[in-house]
C-alpha cells in the first residue's frame, strides 16, 4: 500500500493510519498466526530523527487488529510477526498475513555474532538493570561501528506474553536494553540501528521465564 510510514506518537501517525484502514479490508473468518512488514521509506532518518523499526510496527498493529478486527481483535493472539526497514521509492508498506511460522534466519545471515539465552525477569522499560547486568557476564564486545546496522530475532519460551504491545510491552524494553550490542547507552540505546527485527512467542525448548536473543551484523 503506498504512502509514507509513521511512527507512533508523530504528526505522520494520523494520515498514515487514515492509509492503512482505507487499504487493508476487515479480517477474514481463516485465522492467521503472524505478520510479514516491510516498510519502504524516501529516508530512514526524517528531520534527522532515526526511525525505530518497532515503533513502525505499532500503528500498523493499532489499525490492523485493534480497529479492523485481524487476530480477533487483540494483540496478544499475534504469535509471531517479521519486519524490515529499508529506503527506497516508492515508499509504502508491503504487509502479509500468513498462517505459518516463520523459518529459521541463520541460511540468510550466516552465524550471529551473539546468539544466547536469558532466563529470568524481563524488562520493563530501557533502563532496567537485568538484561545489560546479564550481558556484562559474557566477553567484553567490540562497540558498533558507525555504520554498522543489524538484524535481531528475539524467541520468548512463554506463551501468553504480548509482542503485539510496541508501546509499553516486552519487545521495545528487551531491545532497547541491548545498548552494549548495537550501541547507545543506558537510557538512550540506538536501536534506530536494526533494520530486521523478527519476534516470536512460544517457542519450544525455552522456558516460560526465557527468550532467545540471535543478533547478526547486516551484510
Amino acid at each position: 500500500m503506498p504512502g509514507i510510514p509513521a511512527t507512533f506518537a508523530t504528526k505522520g501517525e494520523k494520515p498514515w493510519k487514515e492509509i492503512l484502514k482505507r487499504s487493508i479490508p476487515t479480517h477474514p473468518i481463516e485465522r492467521f498466526s503472524g505478520l510479514k512488514l516491510k516498510f519502504v521509506l524516501p529516508t530512514l532518518a526524517p528531520n534527522n530523527q532515526p526511525l525505530d523499526i518497532d515503533n513502525l510496527c505499532e500503528p500498523v498493529f493499532s489499525v490492523l487488529i485493534n480497529e479492523l478486527g485481524w487476530f480477533g481483535g487483540r494483540r496478544q493472539n499475534l504469535k509471531w510477526w517479521h519486519t524490515i526497514k529499508v529506503c527506497g521509492q516508492p515508499s509504502g508498506l508491503h504487509l502479509s498475513i500468513e498462517q505459518t511460522a516463520p523459518s529459521e534466519m541463520t541460511g540468510e545471515y550466516g552465524s550471529p555474532f551473539f546468539d544466547e539465552i536469558y532466563t529470568g525477569v524481563l524488562p520493563s522499560k530501557a533502563t532496567d538493570h537485568q538484561i545489560p547486568s546479564w550481558l556484562n557476564s559474557f566477553k567484553k564486545f567490540e562497540f558498533p561501528k558507525s555504520n554498522d546496522r543489524f538484524v535481531i530475532r528475539l524467541q520468548f519460551g512463554e506463551t501468553k506474553v504480548n509482542i503485539g504491545d510496541i508501546a509499553t510491552g516486552k519487545v521495545k524494553a528487551l531491545t532497547d536494553c541491548l545498548y552494549s550490542l548495537i550501541g547507545g547507552c543506558k537510557g538512550n540505546p540506538e536501536d534506530w540501528r536494526v533494520d530486521i527485527l523478527q519476534v516470536e512467542k512460544g517457542v519450544t525448548n525455552l522456558e516460560n521465564n526465557s527468550v532467545r536473543m540471535s543478533i547478526w551484523k547486516k551484510r
